[in-house]
């Protein structure tokens, strides 16, 4: 295990250039200078390699641009193995390479966070560790979004609507104005709950994929926290996955309201995994087999 303190561009050189077939990375903020460096390395590469990048994409982030979309969007069309998910509420910064190196830091993929900023992390080179990193930061890519090329660049669109928004409202003042804004940004929030639950993303009956993400979901809050009731189940589970999570949608059935439909999804999630074997309740409590 080794320190790595700012500035840390040529570590960060040597990390893209050891990737052999695959990385992961995990950073709240990304800037187009960093990504433009790690699409130039890679692009030299004769063999093409999967690179997932997890980050939290959501109206404030991308209007104020501390997540630069349109890089993002070009990123996924230079790179063929690449990949973007939206995990709200992430704030882990990690970049992983195959199995033989972790760097586990508090820098994020920006100009500021590999040269400017004083940030302190380390890297990790035991295969069995790395391997296990990258593990649960997969493990988290599981609850987010896959947002495509085509989507990055509609949402960059719309953010740089909300911008120009942003700045006739705080130049007028005016309530018309901060009315726009507000939009801009909702457009934004619903254009990233569609991407959630739409069946392009999903390949297959978006139902059944969203109920296999809440069983995911369940099996991880149990395995983490140990036996707990399904109200605080739940609690975990809508803070994993707020999105699909939303307290307005009912499950209604003939008209009648049946509660919450996403903690109706939680209990059929719930049923599924008992009868599969993977949990069992115990009273009010349930817990992993």
């Amino acid at each position: 295990m080794a320190s790595i303190k700012s500035p840390w561009e040529s570590r960060f050189d040597e990390f893209v250039g050891s990737i052999q077939e695959s990385a992961i990375i995990a950073a709240p903020f990304i800037s187009r200078k960093p990504v433009e460096r790690l699409v130039r390395h890679l692009g030299s590469r004769r063999r093409s390699v999967r690179l997932d990048l997890l980050t939290s994409l959501n109206e404030r982030s991308l209007s104020e641009g501390t997540v630069d979309s349109d890089a993002l969007s070009w990123m996924c069309e230079r790179v063929p193995g690449a990949t973007v998910r939206h995990l709200r509420n992430l704030h882990a910064k990690a970049y992983v390479a195959d199995t033989h190196t972790a760097i586990i830091t508090s820098a994020n993929l920006t100009r500021g966070g590999l040269s400017y900023n004083y940030e302190l992390g380390f890297a990790v080179t035991d295969p069995q560790e790395v391997a296990g990193i990258s593990n649960d930061l997969r493990e988290y890519a599981g609850f987010g979004v896959l947002v495509p090329a085509d989507a990055l660049a509609e949402l960059d669109d719309m953010a740089r609507r909300a911008r120009e928004c942003k700045e006739i409202s705080d130049a007028s003042l005016s309530d018309d104005a901060k009315s726009d804004y507000d939009i801009a940004l909702n457009n934004i929030s619903e254009r990233l709950v569609e991407l959630r639950t739409s069946a392009e993303e999903f390949k297959v009956d978006p139902e059944a994929s969203i109920n296999a993400k809440f069983a995911a979901a369940v099996v991880y809050v149990l395995r983490h926290n140990g036996p707990m009731q399904t109200t605080i189940i739940n609690e975990h589970v809508q803070k994993l996955m707020p999105e699909l999570c939303d307290d307005n949608v009912d499950r209604v059935i003939n008209g009648v309201s049946f509660g919450k439909k996403w903690k109706h999804q939680v209990r059929i999630s719930q049923l599924h995994l008992r009868l599969s074997g993977v949990i069992i309740r115990e009273g009010k409590i349930w817990r992993l087999l």
